[in-house]
This record gives structure tokens, C-alpha cells and sequence, in this order.
């Protein structure tokens, strides 16, 4: 017996924790106390419920609980995001944060582009997405949200290939209901410089900013061309892409 532990666990001051329970903690299982009525075990990836019947003291009752409910048994605080942002399609909270996915529709916007001057461009369909101060853009074919269609980048220079936008001197805030709209805002308006512009534009893939001046210039156009838009990856879809961050980040 490490009676290390054993000492740790007996300076605590709850009364509780009687010499009978700190015996029966520190034993291999099955725990013979019948102060201890339960257990939680943590396996790889699931948990597992293990608890002693009351009408029958030597039957044991295993029972396999997911995340969601372990939260809501342990946690009596209520959850309550306020009224959310028209746009957001998926929104979640665990160990990799607080995370949002906001959709942008086809639109026409003002970019600021640094020496090229302020170019009036439609812009397709947009996926916005943030976890904490980190934050993605992917651009969609269609009009309409749908978590399985390809994802395309994002016609738009100070855009890594992953999608995830460098924010430059700008700070944006920490991804919430309340302010994902503050963080999409910041990164529309903010100065498209020459960083990351290259591979963004089928016509001009050594710099997209070429295509917006273009369209710029046509002033005809109320769509991007959709033909003018460049895959990520294998054709990776948009679920596929927040899944990988979601996984990359829960290690």
C-alpha cells in the first residue's frame, strides 16, 4: 500500500472520510465498505456506472453513461446561451472549449485591400467557425447550409490552408453566442494584405486579390464565380473539417 496516498487522503478535512473509508478506497475492488455505494470507472473513451443493489447487497449493477449525462448529474448550474446570433448552425461546450459555427450567406461586401484599394466583391456562401480566440473560414458551392457538402477555400488573402484566419494585430474575442458576430465583423472589415494569397483563385492562384480586383472592375456580377473556387484537400467536407478540430483539439 502507497502510504502516500493513504496520507494525503487522511489530511483531508471532510468528517466523512473515515478510517473505514479511507481503507476501503485505498483496497483492490470488489470494495467490501458498504459506506461506498458507488463508482464512476473511466475506460477509453466511455464511462462505466457501477453501483451495489439495495435489495440485494451482494449484486453488483454495471451501466454505461456518456459525457452528456455525466454533465448533467454532476453539474446543477443551468446552461442558458441567451438569444444567439441569426446564422449559427452548431454550438458546444466540453474540453476543447467553447465552440461556434456560424453560417454566412451569399453577399456582397466592401473589402479593404490593402495597396489594391476597396473593392466592392460578391462573396459565396461562408461556414465561420470559433473556438476560443482561434477562429476558421471555408467557403460552400451552394446557397444553403449543409454540413456535408465540399468545403472550398475562401477567396480571400490572411487565410491559411486549413482555413484558419491570421488575425494580423487584430485581436478578436473569445467565441461565444454573443459575440461571434463581433469576431465574423473584425475579419470582413479588417486589411486583406499579401499574406496567404496565393492558391485562394483558379484564374489568379499566385494572388486571389487579382480575381477581387477583377470583379471589382466588371461590376456585373452579383455571385463569385463558383468555377473560380479551389477545393481543400480531397475534397473535404465541412463536418469532416470541424471534426478534425474538435479531435485535434481534445489531445
Amino acid at each position: 500500500m502507497d502510504t502516500r496516498i493513504k496520507t494525503n487522503l487522511a489530511a483531508l478535512s471532510n468528517p466523512i472520510l473515515s478510517s473505514e473509508i479511507i481503507q476501503a478506497v485505498l483496497a483492490d475492488p470488489p470494495r467490501k465498505s458498504s459506506t461506498i455505494q458507488a463508482e464512476l470507472l473511466f475506460l477509453d473513451g466511455y464511462y462505466i456506472f457501477h453501483r451495489r443493489d439495495k435489495d440485494l447487497p451482494a449484486a453488483d449493477i454495471y451501466k454505461c453513461v456518456s459525457p452528456t449525462a455525466l454533465r448533467a448529474a454532476f453539474s446543477h448550474e443551468p446552461i442558458d446561451t441567451g438569444w444567439m446570433q441569426p446564422g449559427i448552425v452548431r454550438y458546444g461546450t466540453g474540453s476543447t472549449g467553447t465552440y461556434l459555427i456560424k453560417f454566412i450567406p451569399p453577399a456582397t461586401h466592401l473589402l479593404n485591400c490593402d495597396e489594391v484599394g476597396t473593392l466592392k466583391i460578391p462573396l459565396p456562401a461562408m461556414v465561420f467557425m470559433g473556438i476560443e480566440t482561434k477562429y476558421w473560414v471555408w467557403t460552400l458551392k451552394d446557397k444553403i447550409f449543409d454540413p456535408k457538402a465540399f468545403a472550398f477555400h475562401t477567396p480571400l488573402p490572411n487565410i491559411y490552408n486549413s482555413g484558419q484566419v491570421c488575425w494580423g494585430v487584430n485581436e478578436p474575442p473569445d467565441a461565444s453566442p454573443q459575440t461571434i458576430d463581433v469576431a465574423w465583423n473584425l475579419f470582413i472589415s479588417s486589411l486583406f494584405t499579401n499574406h496567404l494569397a496565393t492558391g485562394k483563385s483558379k484564374s489568379h492562384s499566385g494572388d486571389v486579390r487579382q480575381q477581387l480586383l477583377k470583379l471589382h472592375q466588371q461590376g456585373k456580377r452579383s455571385t463569385y464565380p463558383a468555377s473560380d473556387l479551389m477545393p481543400i484537400g480531397n475534397k473535404k467536407s465541412v463536418d469532416a473539417l470541424v471534426q478534425e478540430i474538435l479531435d485535434e483539439r481534445t489531445y
